[in-house]
């Protein structure tokens, strides 16, 4: 895989290509449509000092110490469809735990988690930018479909508070509990019942702090504005590394300073009004209020990756279309470093000598694969 090596405009030792590695008016095919290559036009930042194939395969690829490996699960928006699974992520690090975490868990993403043929033992630690349905509408699947496929171990959940309690996390993980007794009283005295278990953890959202340390891995949660207070993000810190995901937000402060020294920068970026309106049918006026007043659009994307610099930042929360080309002109009005559009199964590798984006060839018929437990049945 080639690497990008031109010259520096970023900050610090932040190194930006001046120019991009594929021609400006090379189409850019998304995955549902046949494409195998990111949606990228710089797939390598630094120099990797391993070789990776073309596409990353589950299973032919471990985590290596000091690494972090996110795959986008859901990329797209509240409108379900077969082209991309409502918005999740799924971070890897590579300590010998090989611990990963899931950010949302929209509607499709745990078809996708499951080709990537990681344990379902693990799949313990979620952590929700909000709780609006397009990015939970997979919990119930993951707590009853997985633990009748094996997991034992209860799950962990973190997410906002809110002023009213009935709208925070603890009252969602409490009614989740509700809403699941029935499949959970099904299989008494069949196989265990303890991976229906959920234990939440309500956090602050309206200032920055530190609410995960375990095995080096250390995240941390910031406040975003979407919609009610509850709302967070959060930066993932492992052996040196950072990973920070926005969640749902309006451009925002909070957002600018987590981002500081970011590896990657995952922010949710919508359609330009006009284009959404477009593509959904709504009055502009309409349109107006849904993109650039509860989340970010391109010409604002630009403008905060130029104040943040990452060493690459990706957009998220993007409907996937073949105009895609179109967001990249927006974003680079503002800001010329390297830039990716998520789609469903692209997979980032980090590590300090590079950043890679890659999308992922997998099994569509996966089955499901068994790691350990630390429950006893």
């Amino acid at each position: 895989m080639s690497t990008t090596t031109t010259g520096p405009t970023g900050v610090g030792d932040r190194v930006h290509p001046a120019t991009p590695s594929a021609s400006a008016d090379s189409a850019l095919i998304p995955a549902y449509l046949g494409g195998t290559q990111p949606l990228t036009r710089t797939p390598v930042v630094g120099t990797p000092s391993t070789s990776l194939a073309p596409m990353f395969v589950p299973g032919a690829e471990s985590v290596n110490p000091g690494e972090i490996r996110v795959t986008v699960l859901g990329s797209g928006d509240p409108w379900i469809r077969r082209s991309q699974a409502s918005g999740s992520l799924l971070i890897e690090v590579g300590n010998p735990e090989k611990d990963f975490f899931f950010f949302d868990l929209g509607s499709g993403s745990l078809a996708n988690f499951t080709a990537l043929m990681l344990p379902v033992e693990a799949t313990t630690k979620v952590f929700l930018s909000h709780l609006h349905a397009d990015h939970i509408g997979d919990i119930p699947g993951l707590v009853g479909s997985l633990a009748k496929s094996g997991r034992i171990d209860p799950i962990e959940i973190w997410g906002g508070g809110n002023e009213d309690p009935d709208l925070g996390l603890a009252s969602f993980v409490k009614h989740m509990g509700k809403v699941m007794a029935w499949d959970r009283a099904s299989l008494q005295g069949v196989r265990p019942t303890s991976g229906f278990d959920m234990v939440g953890y309500e956090i602050p959202y309206d200032r920055p702090e530190v609410v995960y340390e375990r095995n080096g891995v250390t995240v941390s949660c910031f406040p975003a504005i979407h919609g009610l207070n509850g709302a967070v993000g959060y930066a993932v810190e492992y052996a040196g590394l950072k990973v920070v995901f926005s969640g749902d937000t309006r451009p925002c402060k909070h957002v600018v300073e987590a981002a500081e020294g970011a590896d990657l920068l995952i922010h949710e970026c919508f359609q330009s009004p006009a284009v959404f309106a477009a593509v959904t049918g709504l009055p502009l006026e309409t349109a107006l209020q849904i993109t650039s007043l509860a989340h970010t659009i391109p010409v604002q994307m630009g403008k905060i990756l130029d104040m943040t610099r990452p060493r690459m930042g990706a957009l998220w929360h993007l409907d996937v279309t073949p105009g895609t080309d179109a967001v990249f002109e927006e974003v680079h009005a503002s800001y010329t470093g390297p830039v990716a559009v998520s789609q469903d199964l692209k997979v980032f590798n980090v590590t300090k000598e590079a950043v890679v984006a890659r999308q992922a060839q997998v099994n569509d018929a996966a089955p499901p694969v068994h790691g350990t437990s630390h429950t006893e049945p």
